[in-house]
């Protein structure tokens, strides 16, 4: 750490020790968490948590009142985006123009845009889940934070934060052959620490580049890369590994709550944020929790949003669990994307999206590519390639053999598969429900 960032580090825990040394008190409490490898202790630590959730909303919210009586969390009824925006003034507790709260919004990618409250308690907890878990991968604050995403107006920090937050914002939008040659040679060229976070499509782009120049491992000093907000395939994530010389690690969470689960280096399960929220899987297409190892939606209880209450909160994603066996804490074993972006077969069962990855990465000559699923039988693949694919045959017959004989497979070229307004490209859109 040279002395600049030594100055950064110091400087952000000495104004957190004068405001009361809460984020520092935060970060202790879930390293604490981190140090029980007991899942019924876990909860049992939990416990008075929620609890005390529960116990607030249920005499402080018009929506939750009718459950006063509650005997656990199991009384709660499960709810989604839509929920809260039909009862979003029943369901808040702290009121519209508290000075305690602070307006998280959603980018609206899902297809419904919508707007929360954090308390400021939870906002610092939030930071200091954001701070564990980037530690965990290898970054320390005060290093410089290369932050590849979409920088839309909303999200871009004026120039004076930016010095502060040793953050260098890197539009996915702007990654052209020739700006990616000029962010790298600037990385290489400044030996301090530095550490990437955001977009696996963006880094893709990266190192895209990096096989057309044919380019060795870069000296850059990164410390650590964590992809967040798309999934991570495994040709991404060797090829950022090989290219930057650090461990690249997926990170699930979203704006609404924050870090749910990451993986910690070396491991390909997600370690779940069980500090901050408890996760349940249900099943897909009925509220009820199903067996641990089963694929369902991801189900989450936020234990530190006493503004807008998120109890039991459908996050719209699918997940499993896995090494739940002997009172072990369980971790997520993936975590597939949103339903609507998950393909079935047809026979009416879901196709992993590795799978199909695995299988794209196949065929370099595709610049970019989608499936749309319209019906239980029809798919449209869209492609853009420079020319004609020539492998078109092949490339069917290898996704029949995971979609079933029996799939209608159409292909269409196309000259460029938009971008949603987050920045990120869906690869899969289901417009069937089974």
């Amino acid at each position: 750490m040279n002395l600049l960032n030594k100055i950064r580090y110091k400087s952000f825990w000495l104004l957190d020790s004068l405001k009361g040394g809460h984020l520092k008190k935060d970060l202790n409490g879930i390293s604490n968490s981190f140090q029980i490898s007991s899942f019924s202790l876990l909860q049992n630590q939990n416990a008075p948590i929620l609890k005390k959730l529960l116990d607030t909303v249920v005499t402080t919210s018009e929506f939750y009142n009718k459950y006063k009586l509650y005997k656990s969390l199991d009384d709660f009824p499960v709810i989604n985006k839509l929920t809260i925006k039909e009862n979003f003034d029943t369901i808040n507790i702290v009121p519209k123009n508290s000075k305690d709260i602070v307006k998280v919004s959603s980018s609206g990618s899902t297809g419904i845009p919508f707007q929360i409250y954090w308390t400021k308690m939870k906002a610092r907890r939030n930071k200091a889940d954001v701070i564990f878990y980037a530690n965990s991968a290898g970054y320390t604050i005060g290093d410089q934070l290369l932050f590849v995403r979409l920088w839309t107006k909303k999200y871009r920090k004026p120039i004076f934060i930016k010095k502060a937050l040793n953050l260098v914002q890197v539009d996915i939008e702007s990654l052209t052959d020739k700006n990616i040659e000029t962010f790298i040679s600037k990385i290489k060229s400044k030996k301090y620490p530095k550490s990437f976070i955001g977009y696996p499509s963006g880094f893709e782009k990266i190192c895209n580049y990096l096989d057309k120049v044919k380019s060795p491992p870069l000296d850059c000093n990164i410390q650590s890369i964590i992809a967040t907000s798309e999934t991570l395939y495994d040709n991404v994530r060797e090829k950022m590994a090989y290219y930057f010389k650090a461990p690249v690690v997926s990170r699930y969470s979203n704006e609404e709550n924050g870090i749910i689960s990451q993986q910690m280096i070396g491991d390909k399960f997600y370690t779940v944020n069980w500090a901050s929220f408890y996760v349940e899987i249900f099943d897909i297409n009925e509220d009820k929790p199903l067996k641990y190892g089963e694929l369902g939606r991801v189900v989450v209880t936020d234990l530190y949003n006493l503004a807008t209450p998120m109890i039991r909160y459908d996050t719209g994603d699918l997940g499993r669990f896995c090494n739940f066996e002997n009172d072990k804490i369980p971790k997520l074993k993936d975590v597939v994307g949103r339903r609507k972006d998950v393909l079935y077969n047809t026979k009416g069962e879901i196709v992993s999206p590795f799978i199909i990855h695995t299988n794209l990465y196949n065929y370099p000559e595709l610049n970019q590519f989608q499936i749309i699923q319209k019906s239980k039988y029809d798919y449209i693949f869209k492609i853009n390639c420079k020319s004609k694919f020539e492998k078109e045959d092949e490339f069917t017959s290898i996704f029949k053999s995971y979609l079933g004989p029996d799939a209608h497979i159409l292909i269409e070229y196309t000259n460029e598969i938009p971008l949603l307004s987050s920045g990120k490209r869906r690869i899969i859109v289901n417009l069937y429900k089974p």
